[in-house]
């Protein structure tokens, strides 16, 4: 996956911390190929409000003590989430590899092994589908793509719909764009956070008829 506008721009909208090899951690600008397989790095993403604790597999016990504190601290100061990704690893998930593109060190970036992509489920009737599906082989309806960060909208997620357009992204995703830049980026009228219409498991139907 290359890093498009929007990758760059969740990378930027993030906090990072470094843990070093005495457990302490500094907050340092995002760069490139800071992440090794001894490294241990925390996200803090406003974008996905979520902390990811990237955690090398050979860190150090004194690293991974030290990342795992960190990680809950910010976690409660922010109200965020914490998930843990082990690196490298082939179970990746999809939607962090933009962060891993970034900020790894390209040895650990064989495209076989971080392929974790492949398949996902229908946003709306939950059939397992092969990534490169344009539409669901069982009911029909075509694949949603957040405009935000350019992944599948899947079963069970949160969406918002442009009321200006009709454009649709994962909610927090939308949230956080508009937070950020004041207009959709579709219509690129100027749009408010009560301008996002929420998208519910109830409602679904109707907005995408």
């Amino acid at each position: 996956m290359s890093r498009t506008y929007t990758n760059v721009f969740r990378i930027n909208l993030a906090e990072y911390f470094l843990i070093d090899d005495y457990g302490k951690h500094k907050r340092i600008t995002p760069r490139p190929k800071i992440l090794f397989d001894n490294s241990a790095l925390i996200i803090v993403s406003n974008f996905d409000q979520k902390i990811y604790d990237f955690t090398g597999i050979n860190a150090s016990e004194q690293k991974q003590s030290a990342t795992s504190k960190l990680a809950k601290e910010l976690g409660a100061k922010h109200g965020f989430s914490v998930e843990r990704i082990t690196y490298p690893s082939e179970n990746i998930p999809p939607e962090h590899l933009q962060f891993i593109e970034y900020f790894a060190d390209d040895h650990y970036l064989p495209k076989g092994q971080l392929d974790t992509s492949k398949h996902y489920h229908c946003y709306f009737c939950e059939q397992l589908l092969v990534r490169k599906d344009n539409s669901c082989s069982s009911c029909g309806k075509e694949i949603v793509i957040c405009f935000v960060c350019n992944f599948p909208i899947l079963y069970g997620d949160l969406v918002g719909k442009c009321s200006l357009c009709g454009a649709v992204a994962h909610l927090v995703h939308f949230y956080e764009w508009i937070k950020a830049l004041g207009m959709c980026s579709k219509c690129n009228q100027k749009l408010h956070p009560e301008g996002i219409i929420p998208i519910t498991e109830e409602n679904k139907d109707s907005f995408f008829d």
